[in-house]
């Protein structure tokens, strides 16, 4: 597996936290199961950006995501 593809898995984490969280709250319960995914989606996305071969800005990140959609869909 490659950084790039770990870091739009991590994005994709942090992304599915967000109606964990809203649902939480209009609940009124605590969002005990978004805050661990966005922890994940966080060391997730952390450990591919430590981990890519180049030196990474997040004015990349789009072409990141670009560049897995363009390998995943042929």
């Amino acid at each position: 597996m490659d950084s790039d593809l770990i870091m739009v898995a991590g994005l994709g984490l942090l992304i599915l936290s967000i109606p964990s969280a809203v649902a939480a709250f209009a609940d009124g319960r605590r969002p005990y199961v978004a805050l661990s995914v966005v922890l994940a989606g966080a060391g997730v996305l952390g450990w591919g950006w430590v981990h890519h071969p180049e030196e990474m800005t997040v004015a990349e990140l789009p072409h990141v995501i670009f560049r897995v959609l363009a390998r995943v869909i042929p």
